[in-house]
């Protein structure tokens, strides 16, 4: 890469930090209710949670005595470091050009809004895709995570920087699970039962019990078809419309169910992202895995850990520092080029380890990866 010039485009560090901090992260994902940011020093993460679970009582003692020591619960550590975003937009000597003469069009007659604010679109759409494209890696991440109880790094979504590695969070073996019967059969699975029993599993080994599913839509919409669902929400139905047709079974109506009964609330997601080969096709992803329900004592699954990426000395460039990733645009002359790039030092991890399930519907002898 060539010197890092001062970007070619009307663009000042004002107006750069302005568009910065306009910008809110994860907006219309999913990944900051599950896995908001947490601000982090050092590169290395480390995770240890000790008295999960269920507080064993005091003791009632003689005055004058000491108390008495109790064992502490603890399960096993995680580590890993904090990895890499980075994505850039690129605008050449013909886009540099173009936007040379809009600029004089637009000087020409001040009343032209729509040149104007082409001339503006110009400058920060990029800005605005790099920062998105970042989102959109966290939200890919996290949602994986969530899903599969550790994080893998596939050829798939990775490209060249796929690796054999594997991120555990050591959620405990026992949490991850099977179902009774598939929930594509829609006239003999109970998905409500499959939640439940894995609600007080967790509870009798003296853990917060779950109190959320997390769902994907499609997984969603089987238990919606089963024929066990319907009849156990049936009361709700009547009470509220006076018909029991699945056609008019939704999450409120399934979730006023659970909440009566004190199970799980389901939280269903929707959510794709694009990815983009070496050869330029773009292929649509879903990132969280469409065959697993995790269930979690609260909405929040975990943290994204984050360390600002540094602003260089002696470039240049602009650089503007944003809620935890950092953009820079900057310019090159030979050839012409505009580059803007956004970075981010990232790793979304998991907490309340102990209390999270993650059941896969399609498997009846386990949790088989997810898969």
């Amino acid at each position: 890469m060539g010197q890092m010039n001062k970007p070619l485009f009307d663009l000042n560090q004002a107006d750069l930090q302005l568009e910065i901090n306009s910008y809110k992260p994860g907006s219309g994902l999913v990944w900051p209710t599950l896995f908001p940011l947490k601000y982090s020093p050092k590169f290395d993460l480390k995770g240890l949670e000790g008295n999960e679970g269920i507080p064993v009582s005091a003791d009632r003692v003689a005055f004058n005595t000491k108390a008495p020591l109790k064992t502490r619960k603890t399960i096993g550590t995680w580590s890993g470091t904090l990895g890499k975003y980075s994505i850039s937009k690129e605008k050449d000597e013909l886009q540099i050009n173009e936007y040379k003469d809009l600029k004089i069009i637009a000087a020409s007659n001040p009343t032209d809004k729509a040149s104007a604010q082409y001339l503006v679109d110009m400058v920060y759409d990029d800005v605005k895709a790099c920062n998105d494209g970042i989102d959109y890696k966290v939200e890919i991440d996290a949602l994986r995570i969530g899903s599969l109880g550790k994080q893998t790094f596939p050829a798939a979504i990775e490209g060249d920087m796929a690796t054999e590695d594997v991120i555990n969070f050591n959620v405990p073996t026992e949490n991850f699970v099977g179902v009774a019967t598939l929930w594509s059969n829609a006239a003999e699975a109970d998905g409500i039962a499959d939640i439940v029993k894995q609600q007080k599993a967790v509870k009798l080994r003296g853990r917060r019990k779950p109190m959320f599913a997390i769902i994907e839509d499609s997984a969603f919409e089987l238990l919606l078809a089963q024929a066990k669902t319907v009849k156990r929400v049936a009361s709700i139905l009547v009470n509220a419309t006076g018909m029991t047709s699945t056609e008019v079974l939704s999450v409120d109506n399934v979730n006023a169910y659970m909440r009566k009964k004190g199970y799980p609330q389901f939280l269903v997601i929707d959510s794709y992202a694009l990815i983009e080969g070496k050869d330029g096709k773009h292929t649509t992803i879903k990132p969280w895995n469409e065959k697993v329900v995790c269930l979690s004592p609260t909405p929040q699954l975990g943290w994204t850990y984050y360390k600002p990426v540094p602003i260089v000395e002696g470039t240049d460039a602009m650089q503007a520092q944003g809620s935890y990733a950092k953009t820079t645009v900057y310019s090159e002359v030979n050839p012409m080029l505009e580059t803007t790039m956004a970075e981010a030092y990232v790793q979304p991890g998991l907490i309340n380890r102990a209390s999270l399930v993650f059941m896969n519907i399609a498997n009846t002898v386990g949790f088989n990866e997810g898969a």
